[in-house]
C-alpha cells in the first residue's frame, strides 16, 4: 500500500532535514514539523490498514475512504522524492563543492547555499501542509468504521484476527459453536477451565472463536472478556500486556498504559492483584508451541479468577492443547456441500438465475478442490466471480495447481504470511505481466525497484534485496518453474494462472488497468475512468499507436508491449507530456518506428526505469541526462544510436546500462563516475573501439559483457580494480605477458567473485608466469570459462 511506500521515504526525508539543520541549513520554515505530523498520523494510520483492506470488498465507504488515503499517500511521496530531487540537482549542477550533507538517497547540499535561503521553501511548506491537512481529515473519519488495528511483528506472520466476524456469512459451524457455548457456560467445580479448538490452516479456528466470543449468553455471563492474538510471539509479556489492559479498563489502576518495562512476572503478579473476584472469559487466538514454564507463570496467575473463569485458545498443534491441559475440540474441515453454499455465494454474485444454473455443475466439482477449508472456499469463489464463460471456469478446474502438494490455501495464506507489507506489494506487482509471462529475476528486481519496493537507500544491494524477495515468494509457491542462480539474479519463473488471479484481484484496489487494442487502423488508450497507476496495454498487429491516449497523469508505471512496430514519436511525446509521474516506462522490443525521445521527457523527473529497445534513436537528448533518479537505461538493438555525450555522467543512480547492438565507438571517461552502476552491457556493440581508462572506479559492476565486439582492441588496466564482477562476458586481455597498459591474464589475480567468465585471448601463446598469478585456484565460484 502507498502507505508504506511513504513512511519509508519519510523516515529518509526526516532524517535528512535533521542533519541539514544541524548544518545550518534552513530547508523550510516548518518542514520539520509538518513531517513529524505526517509521521504521526501514517503510522497511525497503517496500523488499520490490514482491517480497512479485508472489509473495502463489503463496505463501499471503506473503499472510497482507502483511496483518498491512498491518493493523499502516493502525493506525499510525489512531493519528497521531487524535493530529494531537487537537492540532488543542486549538487550536480555544480552549486559548490564543499558537501555538507550526504543522504543515503545520494544527495548533497553544498556550503554555497547561505543559511538563509531555503531550498523551495515556499512550494514545500506549501505541498506539505496541504497532505497534512488532508491526512488529518482522513484520519479522522477512520472513526466511523470501527477499523482494529494490529500488531507488526518483525518475522514473519499471518494476518492478526480481531474479535470481530460477520455471523451471517458463516456456513457449517453450529452445532460446534454451541458445544462450546454450552462448556463455558456450564456450573464447574473448576476454577480455570481451558478449551482448544485445534485444526489446520483456514479450517475456520478464529472464526469459531469470534462466534463464541460474541454470543449474548457469553457476553452477559463473564465480568471480563478479552481477546488476544499470541501467534507466535516469543515475548509472553506481549501476551500478559492486553490481558491486563482488558481487566483493568474499568478499574482505573494507575500505569495500565505504561507496562512496556515490566518483567513477566510482574505483570503476572498484576494479573493476579486484578483478577479476584472477577470471572473472565479469555481467547488466546492463534498459539503455538512454547516454553512450558514461561506459560506457566501466566496460567498460575490465571488460576486467581473467579470460579467459572474460561480460556479458549486457538491452535493448529495439538502440542499446545496438552501443554494448556485442557479440553480438545478438533475442528473438522466442512462438508462438500457447505463448501458449495460459500463458493457459490461470492462466485453467483450479481449473476443471473441461468447463468448460476449454466456453472453450477462445474461450480460444484470446483468447490470439492477446497479441502473442506471454509477460507479458500471463500477465496476462491472471489476469483470466480471474475470468470464469466465456463471455459475459464473449466481451466481452474482442471488446473495442475490442484496435484500438487501445497493447495491453493497456501498461496493466499502465504500472502499474508509475507514478512514485510512491501514484499506483497512486489508480489502484487507481477500481475501487471500477462499470464503464462516468464518473468526473469533482473526484470522483476529493477521493475520493484523503480516503485521504492526494494527500499531508497541507494547504497544498499538492492538487487541482493530483490533476490531474497524472489527466493523468498518462490518459498511460498507464488512462482513455479523457478531456476535462480544463487549468484545473480539471473532467474528464470512463472506464476500459475490462479497465482495471477489472485495478484490480479489484490493490484486491482491499487487502479491497476489492462488495456487490450482492439485492431484496425489507429489505436487508443484511454485510462480517464480509471485511477491506473501502475498499466500495460497490448497493441496486436496491424495496429498503430499514434496520438490517442487519455487520462495517463496518475500513471507510476507504464508498459506498452506489440506484436511488431506499432510505437510513434508522436505517442511517445504525448505520453510523456501527461504522465508526470512515472517511475517506469517499458515500451518492450519493437520500437523501430521511434528515432528520437522527445524533449518532453525532461517532465519525468521521477523516472527511474526506461526501456527503448528496438529503437532507431541516433543520439541521446541532453534533458535525458537530467533525469537524476534514473536507474535503469535500455537500448538494447538501437542499431542506430552512434554516440554518448558527456553527461551521461551524471546520471549518479543508475544500476544499469544496456547499449547492446547499437554504433557506438566509445565510452565517455563521465560514465566511469556511475559508482552505483552494476550492469554494463555492450555485447555485439560492432564498431565499439576502446573502453575508458578510468573503468576502474566501477566498484559495485557485477555484470560486464562486451560480447562480439569485434572492434575492441585492449581492455584498459585498471579493470582488475573491478573485485565485484560476477559475471565477465567477452573481455580482451593478453595471455602472451604482462603490460603496463592492457589487461592481461594475469590481471585477474583479485576478480575471486567471478561465477562466469569467456576471454578473447591475445598473443601466440599462454605466458605461465600470468596464468600463475590469474590464481584459478582462489575462484571458488567459477563455474563456467570460454575461450575464444
Amino acid at each position: 500500500m502507498a502507505v508504506t511506500l511513504a513512511l519509508s521515504i519519510l523516515d529518509l526525508m526526516a532524517e535528512a532535514v535533521t542533519e541539514a539543520s544541524l548544518k545550518g541549513l534552513r530547508l523550510g520554515v516548518d518542514s520539520k514539523n509538518e513531517l513529524q505530523r505526517l509521521r504521526n498520523n501514517l503510522v497511525a494510520l497503517n496500523a488499520i490498514l490490514e482491517d480497512a483492506e479485508r472489509k473495502r470488498r463489503t463496505d463501499r465507504a471503506i473503499e472510497l475512504w482507502l483511496d483518498r488515503l491512498t491518493d493523499a499517500a502516493y502525493d506525499l511521496v510525489d512531493v519528497l522524492d521531487e524535493w530529494i530531487t531537487t537537492l540532488m540537482k543542486l549538487r550536480i549542477e555544480g552549486v559548490g563543492k564543499t558537501s555538507i550533507l550526504k543522504a543515503k538517497v545520494g544527495f548533497h547540499i553544498s556550503h554555497c547555499l547561505h543559511t538563509a535561503q531555503v531550498v523551495r521553501r515556499d512550494d514545500l511548506d506549501f505541498k506539505l501542509k496541504e497532505i497534512s491537512d488532508r491526512l488529518d481529515e482522513i484520519a479522522n473519519h477512520r472513526n466511523m468504521f470501527h477499523l482494529i488495528s494490529s500488531i507488526e511483528f518483525q518475522h514473519s506472520r499471518r494476518i492478526e484476527s480481531t474479535a470481530l466476524v460477520d455471523v451471517s456469512a458463516v456456513i457449517g459451524r453450529d452445532e460446534v459453536k454451541e458445544d462450546i457455548v454450552s462448556s463455558l457456560l456450564s456450573a464447574s467445580t473448576e476454577q480455570l477451565k481451558t478449551i482448544s479448538v485445534v485444526g489446520m490452516g483456514g479450517v475456520g479456528k478464529t472464526t469459531i472463536a469470534q462466534l463464541v466470543y460474541h454470543n449474548e449468553e457469553v457476553k452477559q455471563h463473564f465480568d471480563n472478556r478479552i481477546w488476544v492474538v499470541v501467534s507466535d510471539v516469543s515475548d509472553k509479556t506481549d501476551v500478559a500486556k492486553p490481558i491486563i489492559k482488558g481487566v483493568e479498563h474499568d478499574k482505573r489502576f494507575e500505569g495500565v498504559n505504561s507496562l512496556d518495562s515490566f518483567s513477566l512476572a510482574a505483570l503476572a503478579d498484576r494479573i493476579c492483584r486484578s483478577i479476584p473476584g472477577r470471572k473472565f472469559f479469555l481467547v488466546l487466538d492463534d498459539m503455538w508451541a512454547g516454553d512450558r514454564q514461561c506459560w506457566e507463570v501466566l496460567i498460575q496467575a490465571f488460576k486467581h479468577g473467579a470460579p467459572g473463569s474460561r480460556i479458549l485458545l486457538t491452535t493448529r498443534d495439538e502440542r499446545v492443547a496438552i501443554m494448556m491441559d485442557s479440553h480438545v475440540i478438533h475442528l473438522k474441515p466442512l462438508p462438500d456441500d457447505q463448501c458449495w453454499m460459500l463458493v457459490s455465494r461470492e462466485a453467483f454474485s450479481g449473476r443471473g438465475v441461468e447463468r448460476c444454473r449454466n456453472l453450477e455443475d462445474i461450480g460444484r466439482r470446483i468447490s470439492n478442490k477446497c479441502r473442506g477449508l471454509p477460507l479458500i472456499a471463500k477465496v476462491l469463489g472471489a476469483l470466480l466471480r471474475f470468470k464469466s464463460s465456463r471455459e475459464e471456469w473449466e481451466k481452474i478446474l482442471n488446473s495442475e495447481i490442484w496435484e500438487s502438494e501445497i493447495a491453493y490455501q497456501s498461496i493466499l495464506l502465504g500472502y499474508y504470511d509475507l514478512p514485510s507489507p512491501l514484499m506483497r506489494e512486489c508480489f502484487k506487482y507481477c500481475a501487471i505481466f500477462p499470464k503464462d509471462f516468464v518473468y526473469h529475476g533482473e526484470t522483476l528486481i529493477y521493475h520493484w525497484m523503480a516503485q521504492g519496493y526494494l527500499g531508497w537507500d541507494i547504497n544498499e544491494d538492492l538487487e541482493l534485496i530483490g533476490r531474497e524477495y524472489i527466493r523468498n515468494l518462490a518459498a511460498r509457491s507464488f512462482f513455479q518453474d523457478f531456476l535462480m542462480d544463487r549468484d545473480g539474479p539471473e532467474s528464470t519463473l512463472k506464476m500459475h494462472d490462479i497465482t495471477h488471479d489472485l495478484a490480479l484481484s489484490l493490484m486491482i484496489n491499487n487502479g491497476i488497468v489492462i488495456e487490450v487494442m482492439n485492431p484496425g487502423g489507429n489505436s487508443m488508450i484511454d485510462f480517464s475512468s480509471t485511477k491506473a497507476r501502475y498499466a500495460r496495454a497490448l497493441i496486436p498487429g496491424g495496429c498503430c499507436l499514434r496520438t490517442s491516449i487519455y487520462g495517463a497523469e496518475k500513471l507510476r508505471s507504464l508498459m506498452i508491449t506489440s506484436e511488431e512496430n506499432a510505437i510513434t514519436n508522436e505517442a511517445v511525446r504525448i505520453i510523456f507530456d501527461q504522465a508526470k509521474q512515472l517511475r517506469l516506462v517499458d515500451f518492450g522490443c519493437h520500437n523501430a518506428l521511434v528515432d528520437t525521445i522527445p524533449k518532453e521527457i525532461e517532465n519525468l523527473i521521477h523516472l527511474r526505469h526506461i526501456n527503448l529497445s528496438g529503437s532507431k534513436i541516433k543520439g541521446l537528448p541532453r534533458s535525458l541526462f537530467e533525469l537524476h533518479n534514473l536507474q535503469y537505461l535500455n537500448l538494447d538493438n538501437s542499431e542506430s544510436l552512434e554516440n554518448l555525450p558527456d553527461e551521461i555522467g551524471n546520471l549518479i543512480n543508475l544500476r544499469h546500462i544496456n547499449f547492446s547492438g547499437s554504433k557506438i565507438k566509445g565510452l565517455p571517461g563521465s560514465l566511469c563516475k556511475l559508482h552505483n552502476l552494476r550492469y554494463l552491457i555492450l555485447n555485439s556493440c560492432e564498431a565499439l573501439e576502446n573502453l575508458p581508462n578510468g573503468i576502474g572506479k566501477l566498484i559495485n559492476l557485477i555484470y560486464l559483457g562486451t560480447l562480439h565486439c569485434y572492434s575492441l582492441a585492449y581492455y584498459p588496466k585498471s579493470a582488475r580494480r573491478l573485485t565485484s564482477l560476477r559475471q565477465l562476458h567477452g573481455i580482451v586481455l593478453r595471455a602472451d605477458r604482462n603490460d603496463p597498459k592492457e589487461f592481461t591474464l594475469g590481471d585477474l589475480e583479485n576478480l575471486n567473485h567471478l561465477c562466469e567468465l569467456s576471454m578473447v585471448l591475445k598473443g601466440n601463446a599462454v605466458n605461465d608466469r600470468e596464468l600463475k598469478r590469474a590464481k584459478f585456484e582462489n575462484k571458488t565460484q567459477l563455474k563456467e570459462i570460454k575461450v575464444e
